[in-house]
């Protein structure tokens, strides 16, 4: 069964390197957190007894770890929350991102 997870999560981050060309464009407020918004992407989120697990950038993640000077917050069924410094970011699975300052 890890083995299996494993493989799984080689296979996705793998193809999640590649770009979308069909993806539609999102207006994000600046260039500085378009770049950073582009650069944490979700890959994976895998519920067990012991708690959600997300895998971010290739990462793998429980809440309270810490990825790119951010926090992770929660885990959701199709998203994980992100924090740092007042502002907060989403990021979901299926290439929906939005970004909100507290």
């Amino acid at each position: 069964m890890q083995i299996l997870f494993s493989f799984s999560v080689l296979l996705l981050v793998s193809f999640a390197v590649c770009a979308d060309p069909t993806r539609p464009a999102r207006a994000i407020a600046s260039a500085a957190q378009q770049q950073e918004a582009t650069s944490l992407q979700l890959h994976l989120i895998r519920w067990q007894e012991s708690g959600a697990l997300a895998v971010v950038n290739g990462q793998l993640l429980k809440a309270g770890d810490e990825i790119h000077g951010y926090v992770l917050q929660a885990i959701h069924p199709d998203h994980v929350v992100l924090a740092r410094a007042g502002e907060q970011l989403q990021l979901f699975l299926f290439q929906k991102m939005t970004h909100n300052d507290e």
